[in-house]
């Protein structure tokens, strides 16, 4: 129970939550720097110049004049290369730096690139048809031709008031975001998930939505930020564009069409964009070209015609919705024949031999072999007294969460993922423990779909592993608190294959899968085993 609701209350901050901030914090930093600066500047210049005229500071300008005077010019609130354009500039350099270490970490192999996998496989764990069309909603907020319908309605209403640098200010927004993004397609050219929900077809790095959508909802964001409505207005209509744009990215994970790097990218990316379009439309001096353009229309049809595109958008995008075609996806269908004299032989070399946790921890080994169809494996185990783990849905892992805190059972709750081959468990089966029924006390096994099918029937082969949560305690490595396991794995190696020959699964054999073993789960819980697996028929 506590890991799972540890494991996804993490993800949920990494997802949702820390992407809101940033894009909040940069949106502060750039709408109120300059603000900031002209209120307290008046406090904060005498105090400056006390300082400024001490020996050691008088020392440091005569050997530095130009440095510190160029310096100087930076902090200048009045001047719009001065504080405006340092404060651009550091978002800027913000940017890039992140994007760089992105990019670098994509080259170089690290663990992003395994994250990226994993997560990427994690993600049908969440999926549901209502969930599904909640996404696909979001993601055509952020398509191209909905941000584009979007931005030209915006920029007539600007210009229909007369704010001429506004219009061009949104209009450079989707244009450069959508120039700047298929160039860096096709520079990187990174290939996307094979197994998405929806058709897309060039590259993947970075996300186009992404980019987009951040830089002109972060615009728009920035207005209300600076409006002069009641500040929970402004508050509630800046969370509503933050997630907003986090569920736009969410979206194109979600979908499968898209790496998780990807996301962080076009998030880097977005933080450059953001910041030099945000300069463009403060920028205090005056742009002859655009400020005195005339437009040979009403200001009372412009407003007309604005809000007819801003209306056609939505209509668009809910037509795109309708349109779009969704692929059945589940997992990849056992290929790869075996006779079951070499599988009673060995486990295949290509399988690993330990499930891991997220960043690639070694757990428990595999201690079950399973060969049937998925609906004879969820059969068996049913008979035998075991319960299929729920989708940890938000609602449901909550639900979960509350059956620990009061000491309740909770026989069908989410489980935290383990990974074998980069790829989450397929199934996860639970079984209370008949003396202390409670979410922190039950049976655990996890079972994976393998790419290997027994000759001559290719019936599936399935691996799992075994555990029982005994308790609740504060993690040896991850100090926080999570369930303690029972070292002793082959015990409840033994109650599962006890439980399945009992309804009719045929025990085959046993085999060697690692050299006996003291090893540490994720959470740094001790085990004990004699590494090898038990065989077992659970079809006809």
């Amino acid at each position: 129970m506590l890991p799972t609701v540890l494991f996804y209350s993490i993800l949920f901050l990494a997802v949702v939550v820390l992407p809101a901030l940033f894009i909040l914090a940069v949106l502060l930093f750039v709408e109120y720097g300059q603000r900031f600066w002209k209120r307290f500047g008046g406090a904060i210049v005498p105090v400056a110049n006390g300082l400024w005229d001490r020996p050691s500071a008088r020392r440091l300008r005569n050997r530095f004049p130009r440095t510190i005077a160029f310096l100087g010019r930076r902090l200048n609130p009045r001047d719009a290369w001065g504080l405006p354009a340092t404060l651009a500039s550091l978002a800027i350099l913000a940017g890039l730096w992140f994007f760089a270490g992105i990019f670098q970490d994509l080259i170089a192999k690290d663990p992003l690139v395994m994250l990226d996998v994993r997560l990427h496989n994690s993600v049908p764990l969440f999926r549901s048809t209502g969930m599904t069309w909640f996404m696909l909603t979001l993601t055509e907020f952020g398509s191209p031709i909905v941000l584009w319908i979007i931005c030209i309605g915006a920029a007539l209403r600007a210009l229909s008031r007369g704010n001429r640098r506004l219009a061009a200010t949104l209009l450079l927004a989707i244009a450069g975001t959508s120039l700047l993004s298929l160039i860096l397609k096709a520079a990187f050219g990174h290939v996307r998930p094979t197994d998405a929900l929806i058709g897309a077809y060039e590259a993947s790095f970075p996300s186009g939505h992404l980019l987009s959508g951040a830089v002109v909802y972060g615009l728009f964001g920035s207005l209300i930020l600076g409006h002069r409505a009641r500040l929970a207005v402004r508050a509630l209509a800046t969370t509503a564009i933050l997630l907003l744009i986090v569920g736009i990215g969410l979206s194109r994970l979600y979908l499968g069409v898209h790496w998780p790097s990807d996301l962080l990218g076009s998030l880097a990316l977005a933080l450059v964009c953001l910041a030099l379009v945000l300069f463009f439309l403060h920028y205090d001096r005056p742009l002859p070209r655009i400020d005195n353009i005339t437009i040979p229309v009403s200001s009372g049809v412009l407003q007309v015609a604005g809000s007819v595109f801003l209306v056609a958008a939505v209509a668009t995008g809910a037509l795109l919705v309708r349109m779009t075609k969704i692929v059945a996806v589940g997992p990849p269908a056992p290929a790869r024949p075996i006779s079951l004299a070499a599988l009673l032989a060995s486990v295949p070399a290509d399988i690993p031999r330990r499930s891991e946790g997220l960043m690639g921890e070694k757990m428990e080994p595999i201690s079950i072999v399973l060969i049937g169809t998925k609906e004879q494996v969820i059969d068996a185990f049913r008979r035998g007294g075991w319960t299929l783990a729920d989708l940890p849905t938000p609602i449901r892992v909550m639900e979960e969460a509350l059956a620990g805190v009061q000491n309740r059972p909770d026989p069908s709750g989410p489980a935290t993922p383990a990974y074998l081959a980069d790829r989450p468990q397929t199934l996860t089966f639970e079984k209370a423990d008949l003396s202390a029924p409670s979410a922190r006390r039950r049976h655990h096994t996890r079972v994976w779909q393998a790419m290997y099918c027994t000759m001559p029937n290719c019936e599936p082969v399935w691996l799992a592993t075994a555990s029982f949560d005994v308790g609740v305690e504060i993690s040896p490595s991850l100090h926080v608190p999570t369930h303690r396991i029972d070292p002793e794995i082959d015990t409840e190696r033994a109650l599962i294959v006890r439980d399945l020959t009992a309804v009719g699964a045929k025990d085959l054999g046993t085999i060697t899968v690692v050299p006996p073993l003291r090893g540490a789960n994720a959470a740094g819980d001790a085990f004990t085993t004699d590494g090898r697996a038990v065989v077992l028929r659970v079809g006809g």
